[in-house]
């Protein structure tokens, strides 16, 4: 097995459990809102702490968690409009400085949220409310979801970047839109 090959496996096996545990937060999502609901209009005793809960950590972490496994299955939204015309090397360069640009950008991300993170752990920084949410568990789930998308644009700048040099696909390029298939 190849070193990008391991690689890959070990990406997506970080992927689908951060995915995981974004499901889980998705489905603790509908659980609260379900009950805050039959709560407010049946016993008029709505869950104080729902609405904190929800925005706070489970949606951040819902966002953050499942970034990562999306690019990895091509389910973020892509433009496509001139690839039909590209050449398969043609499409690795454009891949990889389009990776390049992003991880660029998401390093950036992952650097000052890990920065705001800390500086929120050790100032002991809490969410004013009914209850005091600490917000450095909120923070983390950013430059956590961040790198590890961050690691999966390294690995795909990587991989089209060695797809130009051997000129053969070490990885696979994106589905083209209404082609059904890779080009």
């Amino acid at each position: 097995m190849s070193s990008i090959e391991t690689a890959d496996r070990i990406l997506t096996a970080c992927e689908r459990v951060l995915s995981n545990i974004a499901a889980l937060m998705m489905f603790l999502i509908m659980l609260i809102v379900v009950t805050d609901v039959a709560l407010r209009y049946f016993f008029n005793s709505p869950l104080s702490w729902s609405y904190e809960l929800i925005s706070l950590y489970l949606m951040v972490g819902l966002f953050f968690f499942s970034l990562s496994d999306a690019l990895r299955t091509n389910s973020h939204v892509s433009v496509d409009l001139l690839q039909n015309c590209m050449s398969p090397r043609v499409r690795h360069a454009a891949e990889m400085i389009g990776y390049a640009c992003a991880s660029v950008v998401f390093a950036a991300i992952v650097y000052v949220s890990i920065q705001r993170t800390y500086a929120s752990y050790i100032g002991a920084d809490v969410v004013a409310g009914s209850i005091a949410w600490p917000t450095w568990l909120s923070n983390i789930a950013v430059p956590i979801g961040a790198g590890l998308m961050l690691l999966r644009m390294v690995f795909r700048f990587i991989g089209h970047g060695l797809s130009l040099m051997k000129n053969r696909s070490v990885i696979e390029l994106p589905p083209v839109s209404g082609s059904g298939e890779a080009k």
